[in-house]
C-alpha cells in the first residue's frame, strides 16, 4: 500500500482516536454515582406518576421502559412487595430531599410506593454500576483497538520513509557508479573518434579497422545498459510483451560459453550438461538473462574459472542452472541480491578492484524470469560456489504431451 494511504488512514484513526478518549474520559467524569442514583430516582418517580394515571400496564414494565429511555437498559431490578408497616418502609411522602432517597439507594432499595392500604412495592437495584461501567467497557476497547491501528500506520510510514531513504541512498550509489562505469567507454569513443578524424591511421587500414572495432565495442556496451534499465522498468510495470517460442538450449549455450571466452581475460573453463534439450521462452531476453549469469560468475571468482551449465527438468519447470567455484555469497545477502541496485551499494568500496556494475543484472534476471511465469533461486557457500537456477513453466503443448 502506498503512502498516501497511511497518511489518509492516520489521520482518520488519529480523529477516532480522540473522539473515543474523550467520549471516555468524559463519560468518566459524568456518569457518577450520584447522576446514576437521580436517574434511578426519577425514573422510579415517573413510573409511579404513570401507574397512577393507568394501570393498565405492570409496574415493572414502566420502570424498564423509563430505564431503558435513560439508557440504563443494563440494569437489573427486582420488585418486592413489603407491609406498609414495615420498619424500613419509606413512602414517597417521606421523602423531602435527595439526601434521603441516596442514603436508600445505598441500602440497594428505593422508597415504597403503595398499592394497597396494607402493601407496598420497592424497587432493588441489583447491579447499580452495570450501565456506566458497559458503556465505559465499550470505549475502552474501542479507543485500544484504535490506538493500535494508529501505532500501526505511524510504524508503516516510518517503514516506509526508511524504504525512501534507502531507495534514495541507491540511487546515488547508481549513479555514481554509472557515471564511473560509462566514463571508461565515452572516453574511449572520443579519443578514437579524434584518431579517425585526425588522418593519422589513413595509411593504416588495419589500424583504423580496430579502432572502429573498439567505437563499435563500447556503443554497444552503452546500448546495452540504456536497453538493460529500460527493459527492467518495462517488467516491473507489465508493459514488455514476450514473444516465446521452443528454444534449442545447447546451440544457446555455446554461442554465450564462445563469446564469454573470447572476450574475458581469465582462463574459463565451460562444462555443458545438457538433458533437457529445448525450453518454452522468449529467447532474446533468456538469452540476455543466461549471460548476466555467466558473467557474475566470472567476475566474481578467482583467476582460474570453472563454470558448470545444466540444463534438466524438474516437475514441470525447464531448469537451467549455472554453478561456478567463484566466492560465493552469504546468507546474509542472499536475501538481496535480487534487489535492483543492490550492486551499487559496495561498487565504491570494490571500485579498485576492477568490478564494475550497477547492481541491474540479477534484478534483470530475476524480472525476465517471472515475466515467463517461473522463478530463480540460489545456493551458494562462500569461498566455494554459487549456483543460479533459472526455473520456467514447460508449455501448455509439452505438458499435455
Amino acid at each position: 500500500m502506498t503512502k498516501s494511504f497511511y497518511i489518509i488512514l492516520t489521520g482518520i484513526t488519529t480523529f477516532i482516536v480522540l473522539f473515543l478518549m474523550g467520549q471516555w474520559i468524559g463519560r468518566s467524569y459524568s456518569l457518577t454515582k450520584e447522576q446514576l442514583i437521580r436517574q434511578i430516582h426519577e425514573s422510579f418517580c415517573h413510573t409511579t406518576e404513570q401507574y397512577e394515571a393507568d394501570r393498565t400496564k405492570a409496574l415493572p414494565a414502566l420502570f424498564r421502559e423509563e430505564l431503558d429511555k435513560r439508557h440504563l437498559d443494563k440494569l437489573i431490578f427486582r420488585m418486592d412487595t413489603v407491609p406498609l408497616n414495615a420498619v424500613n418502609t419509606v413512602l414517597r411522602k417521606d421523602i423531602r430531599y435527595f439526601s434521603d432517597y441516596e442514603r436508600l439507594f445505598n441500602e440497594q432499595r428505593t422508597f415504597t410506593y403503595p398499592i394497597s392500604d396494607t402493601q407496598g412495592v420497592q424497587a432493588h437495584i441489583l447491579n447499580p454500576r452495570a450501565g456506566s461501567v458497559g458503556k465505559l467497557l465499550y470505549f475502552f476497547f474501542g479507543t485500544t483497538i484504535a490506538l493500535a491501528i494508529l501505532l500501526l500506520c505511524i510504524r508503516k510510514q516510518i517503514n516506509i520513509i526508511k524504504r525512501q531513504d534507502e531507495i534514495a541512498h541507491m540511487r546515488e550509489d547508481f549513479s555514481y557508479a554509472m557515471i564511473h562505469d560509462m566514463k571508461t567507454p565515452l572516453s574511449s569513443i572520443l579519443m578514437g573518434a579524434r584518431i579517425l578524424r585526425s588522418g593519422k591511421l589513413d595509411m593504416k587500414p588495419e589500424k583504423k579497422e580496430k579502432y572502429f572495432d573498439i567505437l563499435e565495442e563500447e556503443a554497444q556496451h552503452l546500448l546495452a545498459l540504456t536497453n538493460k534499465v529500460l527493459t527492467i522498468s518495462k517488467l516491473e510495470h507489465g508493459q514488455l510483451l514476450l514473444e516465446k517460442s521452443h528454444i534449442s538450449i545447447r546451440p544457446m549455450l555455446e554461442e554465450l560459453t564462445q563469446l564469454f571466452t573470447a572476450k574475458t581475460n581469465k582462463p574459463v573453463t565451460f562444462r555443458l550438461n545438457i538433458e533437457a534439450e529445448d525450453i518454452f521462452a522468449d529467447e532474446e531476453y533468456l538469452k540476455e538473462a543466461v549471460s548476466n549469469l555467466i558473467d557474475n560468475a566470472i567476475k566474481y571468482s578467482g583467476d582460474s574459472v570453472d563454470i558448470q551449465i545444466t540444463s534438466c527438468l524438474y516437475n514441470q519447470f525447464t531448469q537451467i542452472k549455472v554453478k561456478d567455484n567463484g566466492i560465493g555469497i552469504s546468507l546474509s545477502a542472499q536475501n538481496h541480491i535480487f534487489d535492483k541496485f543492490e550492486r551499487t551499494s559496495i561498487n565504491r568500496s570494490n571500485t579498485a578492484d576492477g568490478i564494475t556494475g550497477f547492481g541491474l543484472g540479477l534484478n534483470y534476471v530475476m524480472n525476465v524470469t517471472r515475466s515467463h511465469g517461473g522463478y530463480v533461486s540460489v545456493e551458494s557457500q562462500e569461498g566455494k560456489y554459487s549456483e543460479f537456477i533459472l526455473s520456467l513453466p514447460i508449455s501448455t503443448e509439452e505438458t499435455t504431451v
